[in-house]
């Protein structure tokens, strides 16, 4: 099934946008440090977005020094605690979708209604995948107010993590609607956890404005991906529950993948439901 012309047309524009080139514009406007710049540019950001900087460790737009550090602000200590779920959500965001990789499309995950594409496409690979197939998938927005670090949902360890190079499309719920493929064609880090009941994979999706996607592993320059995939090729690192694994610079989407012997999502969860970094969820 195709996108409605409706959405084709609200996303056309996007084809013949410089979008490497403003993301590139972005990442230097972020930085910027002088005062009166920055100040005014996270005060503006904060009234048109309504973000919450009570919770966060600095509340004063003064104590960042620059826009990209507000952005990626930390949280003050409790703010996201972690519910006692075998997995929790690793960020804040909106469910955009979520559901099982099985049927007739066994290794189909749904972008919008009418729109999907493969696990295979997504993770950049096609070999090692079958025992994911029966399995469970979530997608999770990220808007533009929300808190913008990615954490760990279960204990584990990274085995794996690809940079995948790609587009740089709008991950908008408007954009999911009416772009094939989305987040198979996008710049993506492709991560995969071991844990005690085997392994899951969680994705960070780039887009339009994201100006990097950063990870504690990788030295802050490989922000973005090269022409070619670059894999992550030190020793498995250890992650506690809860612990932060990487952060965008400028906001995206994150999609969490499992086996099929993995714990179920919560029956209670659904598209478009809000959810928070610790939030559980899984019965």
């Amino acid at each position: 099934m195709r996108p409605s012309i409706a959405s084709r047309l609200r996303v056309w524009p996007q084809y013949f946008l410089p979008k490497h080139a403003l993301t590139h514009f972005a990442w230097w406007l972020s930085n910027i440090g002088y005062p009166p710049f920055k100040n005014a540019f996270i005060r503006l950001f904060t009234r048109l977005f309504s973000v919450d900087l009570q919770e966060a460790a600095s509340s004063e737009p003064s104590d960042y020094p620059n826009f990209n550090a507000f952005f990626t602000r930390a949280l003050k200590p409790g703010a996201r605690p972690l519910d006692e779920a075998s997995l929790v959500s690793p960020c804040d965001g909106c469910i955009s979708q979520l559901g099982q990789l099985d049927g007739s499309h066994h290794n189909r995950l749904i972008q919008a209604k009418g729109l999907d594409y493969t696990l295979e496409e997504l993770l950049g690979r096609d070999e090692g995948l079958d025992g994911f197939y029966g399995g469970q998938w979530m997608t999770i927005y990220l808007a533009p107010y929300n808190y913008h670090r990615v954490h760990v949902p279960a204990t584990g360890q990274l085995v794996q993590a690809t940079r995948i190079p790609g587009e740089l499309f709008s991950v908008s719920h408007a954009t999911a609607r009416g772009i094939p493929r989305l987040f198979a064609r996008n710049e993506r880090l492709v991560c995969e956890f071991t844990h005690p009941q085997g392994s899951y994979w969680l994705v960070m999706v780039a887009a339009l404005m994201v100006a990097g996607i950063e990870t504690i592993w990788d030295d802050p320059s490989l922000r973005r991906p090269l022409a070619t995939p670059l894999d992550y090729t030190g020793p498995p690192i250890n992650f506690q529950q809860g612990d932060e694994m990487g952060r965008f610079h400028w906001g995206s989407t994150v999609i969490l993948i499992t086996p099929p012997h993995f714990p179920r999502w919560k029956a209670s969860l659904k598209a478009s439901d809000l959810v928070e970094l610790g939030q559980g969820l899984t019965a």
